[in-house]
């Protein structure tokens, strides 16, 4: 599998160099084939001292031996026995699949407490079971890094756009015309095809990435098979296939099956926070101008991939063509589909997802970042002011005086009744997270 240059590489190379007292074991998280294994292994190229990786999925007996450990001693003298790996000696302990073992969680805090030299990193795909309701989580012993799939500037490194790719983070008012134009050709691609990595190898090498993405999901499915009980699992896909069809409208458990029986309604509750509490489904909670109105808000969901999301709710329907495709009727679903692009953003810089309603029946903000900042998204390719009224009513209403807008339009800077509202397109919606993190 050809190297995807990945920014979460830097991140991982700092924890595995900083205080180690500060650090404690790393827990690189992320969804099924995102690229957690491949990351860690390309960073742990250039690690100090030895390296001692093991897989507890294809390791079963291994996963055993550890799981009948009753002390922190005992599994220091399996890893001695069965990996050679002495602490004393520093390196890098390597545990992918982490989550496979059922009392390896037990023993994450003491590799804090009790080792002084060597680095731990531990993955999986729901760590989240790694510690285990009889588990206390390790407080202030772990440092967490979550994988997403490829941003859109990754995506371009994949299919060998270099060029372009550093134009998603360079001057914004640099980008001419045609330059836009071709980020947008670009994107169209990326919105269809996702982030996940080996989906995105096989469109840029010509291969059937439909088929694989399928394959994704059947895989996903049988891994829910091992999670949820055997009669859960349609409902956990119509869960799936719900945020989907309804992205950027509010997210109703009615709307997951037909039959809205109480007892279906709870369960699509409970997989919903589970689904959350994984990163694989995002949700948004939607404010009100008084604390008391938001509790009678529907929240906002959208999935951790676009290309997921887009294979689920278009596989019977035509494709929508962000450059081509005119006719309103056909393009309106498009605002949902960049909605839970720069969901995706938001969320793995800055965290909680919020929107505002001024009520049920209408005046609606996509985002409110930290400050507050909104955020509309507009599908739009060419911004009018007419895209800018809720936007312009809400600043104006709170005396906010920067917006954002988030559409397919150049990028651009309004000053409106003394108010500041930046277009952001798309293709730097990553980058405009980032800085809104790091302000």
């Amino acid at each position: 599998m050809a190297h995807i240059p990945r920014q979460a590489e830097t991140q991982l190379a700092a924890l595995l160099h900083g205080p180690i007292k500060e650090t404690g074991a790393i827990l690189v998280e992320g969804a099924r084939q995102v690229g957690k294994t491949t990351l860690v292994r390309t960073v742990l190229e250039n690690a100090d001292g030895p390296v001692a990786a093991v897989d507890l999925e294809d390791r079963t007996l291994l996963r055993s031996r550890i799981d009948a450990c009753d002390e922190f001693g005992d599994f220091e003298h399996l890893l001695v026995d069965e990996l050679g790996f002495r602490p004393a000696d520093g390196g890098v302990l390597f545990i992918d699949e982490a989550q496979e073992s059922l009392r390896l969680g037990r023993f994450v805090r003491y590799m804090k407490e009790r080792w002084s030299e060597p680095r731990v990193v531990l993955t999986g795909s729901t760590l989240s079971r790694l510690f285990r309701a009889d588990t206390r989580y390790p407080v202030g012993r772990v440092s967490r890094l979550h994988l997403r799939p490829l941003t859109f500037p990754e995506f371009l490194l994949a299919c060998g756009e270099t060029s372009l790719a550093d134009l998603c983070t360079g001057d914004p008012g640099a980008i001419s015309a045609a330059r836009h134009r071709a980020l947008l050709g670009h994107l169209d691609a990326y919105l269809d095809i996702g982030g996940m990595p080996r989906i995105v190898l096989d469109h840029a090498e010509g291969l059937d990435y439909v088929r694989r993405r399928s394959e994704l999901l059947a895989d996903l499915r049988n891994d829910f098979l091992r999670l949820f009980d055997e009669n859960e699992i349609d409902i956990v896909m119509s869960c799936f296939r719900s945020v989907a069809n309804f992205v950027g409208s509010p997210s109703k458990l009615s709307t997951v099956a037909m039959d809205s029986h109480t007892r279906i309604t709870e369960t699509a509750r409970r997989i919903f926070a589970r689904l959350e509490a994984w990163g694989l489904v995002l949700r948004s909670a939607q404010r009100g101008p008084a604390p008391e109105s938001s509790h009678r808000f529907h929240p906002k969901r959208y999935l951790f991939d676009t290309g997921i999301l887009r294979h689920l709710r278009e596989t019977a329907v035509p494709t929508i063509d962000i450059i081509n495709t005119i006719d309103n009727a056909q393009r309106a679903p498009l605002g949902g589909v960049i909605e839970n692009q720069v969901a995706i953003a938001l969320q793995h810089e800055i965290g909680a997802l919020c929107g505002w309603k001024r009520s049920s029946s209408g005046g609606e903000i996509d985002f409110i970042a930290p400050g507050p900042l909104p955020i509309e998204c507009k599908a739009a390719l060419d911004l009018k002011k007419t895209h800018l009224k809720g936007l312009r009513a809400y600043m104006d209403d709170f005396a906010v005086r920067t917006g954002i807008v988030v559409s397919l339009a150049p990028y651009a800077e309004f000053e409106i009744d003394g108010r500041r509202i930046v277009n952001v397109p798309l293709y730097r919606v990553d980058e405009a997270a980032a800085a809104l993190a790091r302000a």
